[in-house]
């Protein structure tokens, strides 16, 4: 592969962003990394100082793990994945070459996202808690939330997924600014659900109302905005 040919591939294939979106992304998906850690304080008391893992040793004895490694060590090994992951894509773009295959699959995202389902599993099977489906639904749901705002915080006018309003289409700051303001509060309330749920155990009645209000709140705004540019 030529220079020019490597240039283009990391541009088609490189999941380059902007440095603003880049660093939005990276402080959200690093605190989603450790939010699990919240799930472990508040079932501290329930997990046995030694977790058995199921996994045997060559030797028959038990793979064992330490409370502490169980709450803390899995999600920081996460966000020490996360790390490497965004620093070698941002790496990668600086210099416009093409990262690696797994950095490209694994991209902003994935690692957030497993290490809110896998080590909410494992602390709950410390725990002896009940696995459901009903747990995962509003990790998932706040996940989802959190990944439209990354979309949206850096939205560009090709992209079909966008706030196509006839009042802010063709004025660069205001669409700019109603996308930011999207992408900013949609990330921020779904991380605030993800922290609520993990830490209480449940969502209670007002944060329906509080995600429905800042998922409507761009909408009138972008009228502001297209005034104001």
């Amino acid at each position: 592969m030529t220079r020019a040919q490597e240039r283009e591939a990391s541009v088609i294939f490189g999941k380059h962003v902007s440095s603003e979106k880049a660093l939005f992304t990276f402080l959200f998906s690093m605190l989603a990394c450790a939010v699990p850690m919240l799930l472990g304080l508040r079932l501290w008391v329930q997990i046995p100082p030694i977790v058995e893992t199921g996994f045997i040793r060559a030797s028959g004895e038990d793979d064992s793990l330490p409370r502490a490694v169980l709450v803390y060590g899995i999600p920081g090994l996460m966000c020490v994945l996360n790390l490497i992951c965004h620093a070698q894509l941002w790496l990668h773009q600086k210099s416009e070459k093409l990262p690696p295959l797994p950095v490209r699959l694994l991209g902003r995202w994935t690692i957030p996202v497993l290490s809110v389902l896998l080590s909410c599993f494992w602390i709950l099977k410390g725990a002896d808690e009940a696995v459901s489906l009903a747990f995962y639904i509003p990790c998932v749901l706040a996940l989802l939330l959190m990944l439209l705002g990354s979309h949206f915080f850096d939205c560009t006018r090709e992209n079909h997924f966008a706030f196509h309003l006839k009042h802010i289409e063709y004025k660069e700051a205001a669409w700019r600014k109603t996308h930011r303001f999207a992408g900013l509060t949609w990330a921020l309330a779904g991380l605030l659900l993800l922290l609520l749920y993990l830490w209480l155990g449940r969502l209670p009645w007002y944060s329906a109302v509080f995600t429905v209000f800042l998922l409507l709140l761009p909408v009138p705004l972008s009228f502001s905005f297209a005034k104001d540019a």
